[in-house]
């Protein structure tokens, strides 16, 4: 880092590298705590949600936020309770939409909109609201969306000629 000739006293590089690390190195966590108590409602929304296929996990939080992030990791979004039943997205791809909490009959969690993405506990499930429907016989090989049909990103090498 330095010759001979240089006249750096090699205590006072070896401190101030010291302290840059000591400035820039990200800080442990706090270790994880389980919530000592955690109302049922919220319990009810906690755990795995799928948005079509793709997994979501929906975590309460310790000072009664929740944040919903894809299972394959990445960035949330943190929720804040609006008071009303309903929850509002502070950040990331879901910053200002409301996510509803939609209930049957009996009071049990059907599936969550979110900005009008449905959430549900199984992928695509047919006994909730599913944007454009589900196809009864479902997914098909081969399909005009598999052969660069309508809805397909299209221009598909060997596929689309």
């Amino acid at each position: 880092m330095a010759n001979v000739t240089a006249g750096l006293s090699a205590g006072t590089l070896a401190a101030d590298l010291l302290q840059t690390v000591a400035e820039r190195e990200p800080r442990i966590p706090a270790p994880w705590r389980p919530l000592p108590s955690i109302d049922p409602q919220l319990l009810d929304l906690a755990g795995p949600w799928y948005r079509g296929p793709a997994p979501y996990v929906l975590r309460p939080q310790a000072d009664g936020f929740m944040e919903l992030a894809a299972m394959s990791g990445g960035n949330g979004t943190r929720l804040r309770p609006t008071g009303d039943g309903d929850w509002e997205g502070l950040n990331g791809y879901f910053a200002g939409e409301r996510l509803r909490v939609h209930r049957d009959a009996d009071g049990t969690v059907s599936h969550l909109d979110l900005g009008t993405f449905v959430f549900t506990r199984q992928p695509y499930d047919p006994a909730t609201p599913v944007p454009g429907g589900v196809d009864p016989a479902g997914w098909q090989a081969g399909s005009t969306l598999d052969q660069g049909g309508v809805g397909d990103d299209g221009g598909r090498p060997g596929v689309d000629g």
